[in-house]
Parts: C-alpha cells; sequence; structure tokens
C-alpha cells in the first residue's frame, strides 16, 4: 500500500478494509486491534499519573504508560508490515516459471514471502503478551473509575492476538521446513492460550465487580 496505516484517517482505513482488495485485511485488523488495546491501557494509566488521591501508583502507571506508547507504535508498524508481507507474496507468485532456473528462483522468493507473513502475525502476538502484562499490572493500581477502561484493553488484546493466530495458521501449511512449522504452531499455539486466559481472566474480574455495584 502506498498509504501507510497508521497515518491513514479511521474511515479511510475502514473503507480500505471493507473494499474488494485484499490488503489491508485481517492482520492489520489484529495490528489495529492491538494498538487500541494498548491506547486503553495507556489512557488508564494517564488518568492516574498526578492525582493526589492515588499518588502510591503514579510512578508505575507513568512507566506502564510509557512502555504502552512504544506498543502503540509498534502494533501500528505491524499492521503496516502485514499488508507489506501480502504484498510481497502476490509478487513472488507473480514471477515467471518458465524455466527451471525461474522455478527454483520463484520457489525461494515464495518461501520467503510466506516466512515474512508469518513472521508479522507472530509478532502481533507476542506484542499482545506484553501489553496485557501491563494491563494486568495497572488492576488495582490505577484510577478504578477507569476499570472497565481497562477490562475493554484486554479485551481488545485478546481479539488482536486471535486474528493473528488465524493468519499464523493460514500459511503455515505452505511452508517448505514442515519441522519448523510444526515448531511455530505449537510455540504460539501455547503462547496464545496462555495470553487468552489472561485477558480473559482480567476482563472477568472486573466485569465481575462492576456488575456488584
Amino acid at each position: 500500500m502506498k498509504t501507510q496505516i497508521n497515518e491513514m484517517r479511521i474511515q479511510t482505513f475502514l473503507n480500505a478494509l471493507g473494499s474488494n482488495s485484499p490488503a489491508p485485511g485481517g492482520g492489520a485488523a489484529a495490528g489495529l486491534s492491538g494498538a487500541l488495546g494498548a491506547a486503553l491501557g495507556k489512557m488508564v494509566a494517564e488518568l492516574t499519573v498526578g492525582k493526589q488521591k492515588y499518588a502510591a501508583f503514579s510512578d508505575h502507571a507513568q512507566a506502564v504508560s510509557d512502555r504502552l506508547s512504544l506498543l502503540m507504535d509498534r502494533f501500528a508498524l505491524l499492521a503496516d508490515a502485514d499488508a507489506a508481507a501480502y504484498s510481497g507474496y502476490m509478487d513472488a507468485l507473480a514471477l515467471p516459471k518458465e524455466t527451471e532456473a525461474q522455478k527454483t528462483e520463484r520457489r525461494a522468493a515464495l518461501q520467503e514471502a510466506v516466512h515474512r507473513a508469518t513472521d508479522v502475525p507472530c509478532r502481533v502476538i507476542e506484542a499482545c503478551g506484553e501489553t496485557v502484562d501491563l494491563l494486568a499490572s495497572l488492576h488495582r493500581c490505577s484510577n478504578p473509575t477507569c476499570a472497565g477502561d481497562l477490562a475493554a484493553g484486554a479485551a481488545e488484546i485478546e481479539t488482536a492476538a486471535k486474528i493473528a493466530w488465524l493468519n499464523v495458521l493460514a500459511n503455515l501449511p505452505y511452508f517448505s521446513d514442515r519441522t519448523e512449522a510444526e515448531r511455530i504452531q505449537a510455540d504460539f499455539r501455547a503462547m496464545l492460550s496462555d495470553l487468552c486466559g489472561r485477558c480473559g481472566a482480567l476482563y472477568r474480574e472486573i466485569a465481575s465487580s462492576l456488575e456488584a455495584k
């Protein structure tokens, strides 16, 4: 894409996502969901920093806010990287395959492209793991009036990770190295399960406390 996703207006991004172009697609949506989750956590932190009532949490909230800012940027860049990875795969697919040399070059290019297209959602899942750790660290250590936003952030992060996982699964069958594909699937399946468990636990705890009020 000529226009970077992280420079688009929201409506422009939505129009691109809803168009008949396959990119941006689910991978870009995963990046956006991750960025939204990090931003919600940052908001909770910022509404804690400098408040006399929550002075005991201020330093921690500031440190978390700073880290979430970096994660917001990382998610946005990963959204762009996903769209670029798809374009790279399509470019490799279009390479000539008339001679044996061309076929060999094309196969190598396709493997490189599919590895890149798999690496991006893997990085999204890793970033989601970092983010939910930070969100959980704010629970009961931040402005309690924003607890619902913290739970919303956890829901966004879980969504981002689940979408990214679908992209990993879609790409792994095209790996020529089946051992590597199986390792990636096992590693990130475990990572996703743990991550979703933490997101769900944080969401349920906060939702239950809000219901009890």
